[in-house]
């Protein structure tokens, strides 16, 4: 009956080492899971601050075309202005023609800055 009980008590002691070897390797599975969720967010964490970086940076473009884009239709009301009073005057074709040449410049930098603004917001 005692060698029956050592046996069982034997039985039981492999079983619970059985039970505390599996449970390290669960553990150690779960810090490697662990390890590898960090390093993940890590990285998400520095791609947003470069996105937002990006942003700024971006945002900063946008507006300096936008002024850009203010400058030119203030230039472009102007010379409609000029051409208006001209026009009252009877301008010589040399006039017109430098008008026209002006217009055709200011309407290309309008352009640009358009594209760009267009270029910007499908980067974004």
């Amino acid at each position: 009956m005692q060698e029956q009980l050592l046996l069982q008590l034997v039985n039981l002691v492999q079983n619970l080492s059985e039970d505390m070897q599996w449970m390290k390797q669960e553990i150690q599975t779960m810090k490697q899971e662990m390890h590898e969720l960090k390093t993940k967010v890590h990285k998400q964490e520095e791609d947003i601050h470069w996105l937002k970086e990006q942003m700024k940076e971006n945002t900063a473009m946008i507006k300096a075309i936008r002024d850009n884009q203010l400058e030119q239709r203030s230039l472009q009301d102007a010379m409609r202005h000029e051409i208006a009073h001209i026009r009252g005057e009877m301008a010589t074709k040399q006039d017109i023609a430098y008008i026209h040449e002006r217009l055709d410049y200011q309407l290309g930098r309008i352009a640009r800055a358009e594209e760009e603004l267009h270029m910007l917001k499908k980067a974004n």
